[in-house]
């Protein structure tokens, strides 16, 4: 068995904390260290194994999310607050406390202004938001993961980017004087004031590439694209086990947990998951371990193979300790 577990935004945690925890010093020795690349999770999730038939990001999480977009043209359409700086527009986050009826308000507002353009909004749950284009654009997008702060720079770019960067812009003024604005803002909640275009492309008729034999994914947008990939592949994703020890299955498996916000999350999940699982690739339970995670616009992974009796050795006597990778700052 081969076993890749990704642990969205651990890496955002505090780095003392995270050099703190065992299971990922005992992990660290065996794998020596860590590869990184920009992206996140799920850009690696969606090229699987296969970096050259990777697939586009949005239309797999909207099939994670229980929408199925067919052969479209789909983007992420991530609600997000916005407030005005100095010099520029600023990222304060994205909106993850929606009802479904306020997120069906604001969809509905949304798709009665972009009738006329071809745009359609998709709501299938009220932290996942997908739109639709008649054409494919020539459009690069910036994954919202990588935005911090000031969001020029991480605007759509290529020959379509104006028409793209126009309409983003619509979009904060449509969301901007809401009423569920000012009444999410009386109720002392984050207003919804722009959208977050990312991961656009349309899915090809056939599938291609790889994924292993059994998928497990968290609730919500953290597992969506793991899910949304299985069944592209015409397999079913698995509801996530509450640790590693209640994982069904001796095959290839990959195991997407929930976004970490915490040290203490981070605690718990060592515990239920990274530990055990490292202990089953001592025992040789697992032939190797993959490990992902990521934070800021930057995804890193390690590979560990069963290691030898010695390794094993040196690492139980020396508690090696977990050296978390430093990511450029992109906004310098």
């Amino acid at each position: 068995m081969r076993l890749t577990l990704a642990i969205p935004r651990l890496l955002l945690l505090d780095r003392a904390a995270l050099s703190a925890l065992p299971a990922l010093g005992a992990l660290a020795h065996y794998a020596r260290h860590g590869e990184t690349s920009a992206g996140d999770i799920d850009v690696i999730v969606a090229s699987g194994e296969v970096p050259d038939v990777a697939l586009p990001v949005a239309p797999l999480a909207a099939l994670g999310a229980g929408f199925d977009p067919g052969r479209a043209y789909v983007l992420r359409a991530d609600p997000i607050s916005l407030v005005a700086g100095r010099d520029d527009v600023l990222l304060t986050g994205r909106v993850d406390d929606l009802e479904a009826d306020a997120a069906g308000a604001l969809v509905a507002t949304l798709n009665a202004h972009f009738a006329g353009d071809g745009l359609v909004f998709h709501v299938p749950r009220p932290d996942a938001w997908f739109v639709t284009v008649r054409e494919s654009p020539a459009l690069a997008t910036s994954p919202l993961s990588s935005v911090r702060g000031a969001i020029h720079r991480h605007l759509p770019t290529g020959d379509d980017a104006g028409r793209w960067r126009r309409w983003m812009s619509e979009m904060q003024m449509l969301l901007h004087n809401h009423p569920l604005g000012r009444a999410r803002e009386e109720r002392g909640q984050t207003p919804v004031t722009g959208i977050w275009l990312s991961g656009g492309g349309a899915l090809p008729h056939a599938p291609r590439g790889t994924t292993p034999s059994a998928v497990f994914a968290g609730d919500g947008p953290a597992g969506d694209v793991a899910r949304g990939r299985a069944r592209f592949q015409g397999r079913a994703a698995a509801t996530l086990p509450p640790n590693f020890s209640m994982l069904p299955v001796r095959e290839d498996a990959l195991v997407v947990l929930g976004t970490i916000t915490s040290t203490d999350a981070a605690n718990a999940v060592a515990d239920a998951w990274i530990a055990p699982a490292v202990r089953a690739l001592e025992r040789g339970d697992i032939a190797a371990l993959r490990f992902l995670a990521d934070g800021a616009g930057h995804v890193a992974s390690w590979r560990a193979d069963r290691p030898k009796l010695a390794t094993r050795l040196r690492g139980r006597f020396a508690r090696p300790v977990f050296v978390p990778p430093e990511f450029p700052d992109d906004d310098e």
